[in-house]
């Protein structure tokens, strides 16, 4: 005998005794056509219209009916369940309060579903009938990924429309969906906007994370769905790239022009396959770095005399050297800008050309076709030069000929991966030049690193008491005036107190006697204490100590440079152990210092992973914060406190809180406005933000959640309930389990 088939929703035949068209004849044919729904089978023949089938289930079971759409779901109530859930138990979320939520559900008397929902939100749940196939609808359409993408555009706002310079329309709506293209243009955009110098995206297990650098630091903006950002985002930013996007297990590297606004802007982009996905790396090359004055690139007075009487010279060879990312790309274009005229030619030998120069000649290296460095490098001699510049000295090839040009009547300037200038002789010895090119051919050699700039609007002089002994020692000892200023931190900078970066230089000059002891291979340290002893070699700590006491960078800064201060005193002769004996030995490894003797607040850091979350309270009534601060801290968290929003907002900036608890009503600014500047400003979109206030009205929740808040409490409250809803918005954030 065969089994009985079973509708899914085998529970509404109690409501359809007695029902035209329902009865046991018509049910026993949909059993044997083995109908999925009799709800669906019933209102597809037309036994029964929705209102009908409402009515009915209303007077038999009590439960209301729904017609639920994708509109009609809350935000905030699907947050409480998340995607897994309510696939799981074939519902849509409502809306919840502080005791209830509702729900339409496929299987509204389903206990087991009933109870598993209250005790993943800690809410009584209200249940309305909605027929299945509109609740798979309103699913499909509230998580699709497009549905994701414009709820993440939702909270990151897009300025400027950008475009693809040279894309095909066709290609773009081929290969990936116009909400991708919106995402991608947002992260581009706001990086821009911020002035980053780079885009990494990058995959762990369940999330993909994207990154902007800001002058030389990492700063989260962004967490995606892995699904979102290993797919669709990747392969957008390939087509962009013009890369392989069917190819997942190679590195790639690409470029592409893009226009924002009126501005046009190079992206230089990288891929690496990882264990979780594609890792990209953007790089903006924005046109204006390569338009810097020379004289606004921060050099003191005697680094730009002397880097000026180089650039005078009829022949010889200038090299920048320093690690990636240091300014060295920007040096030798302010360089080049400033010596080209009518009556010169320069020409540029480049992998790749980063950003066109008007009036110079520039070529593209390409490997591919046989133009490496050295190949386009002896054909650029037979174009009449005045001046080269060669991108970067790789090989021995490369640079015997660039040594060759330098010792013919042409100035040469180029770059190096060296850590320091001594250093760089040794390294030209070891790629096989011979030592008898390298002395008449180098002018000078500069190594450089970048330093974050104090905020013109904030930064605030530190009185000479205050100044930390070893670093007035330094300041003595190198004749530099004994002041500084520190970082406070406004809206202008994000509250982070630096706003840009200046370069720290170190700088060796080339003389008569330095070419001798090149000749005779005399050793490095010899070479750095004749170089002082004749004032040739400027040292990065002095730099480092000038651009302290001009005012333009803080004493943290400058603390990886002044480990070298024991080395430069070593060589510096018989005053130099006097000296450095006055010097504590926390100067010499900063590493091991106390922390300075100013009054700069130190900066808020995020918690490790596995560390204990940090809920910050921004309320402008102390004793709302003393009670918070009790059962925040009584609960196991860490606890931070702001009086304001703007307070808030600034201490956010330097290092986010795990968690944020605002007020609305607040002086200076308002929570409201406060949510818009952690969400927009900032880029925070995954920052838990709950909102504690009385305000009661719907319209303010409304706009409250519209601006990016993730929970609404209303005050007065109770202590457990405001510490249930701290602890399920750290759990949606991944930082509690």
């Amino acid at each position: 005998m065969s089994k009985t088939w079973l509708f899914k929703d085998e529970w509404l035949l109690k409501a359809l005794a007695g029902v035209p068209g329902a009865g046991p004849e018509e049910i026993a044919r949909l059993r044997s056509e083995t109908k999925t729904h009799l709800s669906h089978a019933l209102l597809d023949s037309g036994a029964l219209s929705p209102d009908r089938l409402a009515a009915l289930v209303e007077r038999c079971f009590r439960i209301k009916f729904c017609p639920v759409t994708a509109e009609k779901a809350d935000k905030f109530a699907i947050s409480l369940l998340g995607e897994r859930n309510c696939r799981r138990y074939d519902l849509v979320p409502l809306g919840a309060d502080e005791s209830d939520i509702r729900v339409a559900m496929a299987e509204p008397l389903n206990f087991n579903y009933l109870s598993d929902i209250e005790a993943l939100t800690g809410r009584r749940v209200v249940p309305f009938y909605s027929v299945p196939r509109d609740i798979d609808l309103a699913l499909a359409q509230l998580f699709s990924g497009d549905s994701v993408i414009f709820d993440l555009l939702r909270k990151v706002e897009v300025p400027e429309e950008i475009e693809v310079v040279g894309e095909r329309l066709a290609e773009t709506r081929d290969d990936v969906s116009s909400p991708v293209i919106l995402l991608v243009n947002s992260i581009i955009s706001q990086a821009y906007r911020k002035k980053s110098s780079d885009i990494h995206i990058e995959h762990e297990e369940k999330a993909s994370h994207v990154r902007i650098r800001i002058d030389g630091e990492l700063r989260s903006v962004m967490t995606l769905p892995k699904y979102l950002a290993a797919g669709p985002v990747v392969s957008r930013i390939k087509i962009m790239a013009d890369m392989d996007v069917s190819n997942h297990m190679k590195p790639q590297d690409g470029r592409t022009k893009i226009r924002i606004g009126s501005a046009e802007v190079g992206l230089r982009v990288s891929t690496l396959p990882t264990s979780y996905g594609e890792k990209v790396v953007m790089r903006i090359l924005d046109q204006r770095a390569a338009e810097v004055p020379f004289e606004k690139l921060g050099f003191a007075p005697e680094v730009a005399a002397a880097m000026q009487e180089c650039l005078d010279a009829p022949q010889g060879i200038l090299l920048i050297t320093g690690p990636t990312g240091s300014g060295k790309t920007t040096t030798l274009y302010s360089a080049l800008n400033k010596c080209k005229d009518e009556s010169t030619n320069v020409v540029t030998v480049e992998d790749p050309i980063e950003y066109k120069l008007p009036g110079i000649n520039q070529v593209q290296v390409n490997d591919k076709q046989g133009l490496g460095f050295a190949a386009v490098l002896r054909s650029v001699l037979r174009q009449d030069p005045d001046i080269i510049m060669v991108g970067e000295i790789r090989d021995r090839e490369t640079a015997d000929i660039a040594f060759q040009a330098a010792m013919t009547g042409h100035l040469v300037l180029s770059t190096l991966h060296t850590n320091d200038t001594v250093s760089t002789i040794s390294r030209l010895v070891d790629m096989g030049i011979d030592r008898f090119k390298i002395s008449p051919g180098l002018l000078a050699i500069t190594a450089q690193r970048l330093l974050r700039r104090l905020c013109p609007d904030c930064s605030v002089e530190v009185p000479e008491a205050q100044l930390p002994a070893p670093v007035a020692e330094m300041m003595a000892f190198h004749g530099l005036p004994k002041r500084c200023r520190r970082p406070v931190g406004c809206k202008k900078c994000e509250g982070s107190g630096y706003s840009g970066r200046t370069s720290v230089v170190e700088l060796l000059r080339i003389d008569t006697r330095l070419r001798e002891m090149i000749n005779l291979g005399v050793k490095e340290a010899e070479i750095k204490r004749r170089a002082m002893e004749a004032g040739t070699l400027r040292t990065m700590t002095k730099d480092a100590l000038w651009q302290l006491s001009e005012g333009r960078t803080s004493v943290d800064e400058i603390k990886p440079y002044l480990i070298s201060d024991e080395h430069e005193s070593a060589a510096a002769g018989a005053s130099a152990p006097a000296a450095r004996e006055a010097v504590p030995a926390e100067a010499r490894h900063p590493s091991a210092a106390a922390p300075a003797a100013s009054s700069a607040p130190p900066a808020a850091a995020a918690p490790p992973s596995g560390a204990v979350p940090r809920v910050m309270v921004a309320d402008d009534d102390p004793i709302m914060r003393m009670l918070l601060r009790n059962f925040i801290t009584g609960a196991g968290y860490q606890y931070c406190e702001a009086a304001d929003g703007e307070e808030a907002l600034t201490a956010i900036a330097s290092g986010p809180p795990d968690l944020l608890i605002s007020d609305i009503n607040m002086p200076r600014l308002n929570g409201l406005d406060l949510v818009k500047g952690i969400r927009q400003n900032l880029g925070l979109a995954d920052l838990p933000v709950i909102m504690l206030t009385t305000e009661s009205s719907d319209k303010s929740q409304e706009l409250a959640f519209s601006l990016g808040a993730d929970d609404y409490i209303i005050k007065p409250f109770k202590g457990p309930l405001v510490l249930a809803r701290v602890g399920a918005a750290l759990r949606r954030a991944g930082k509690i389990k």
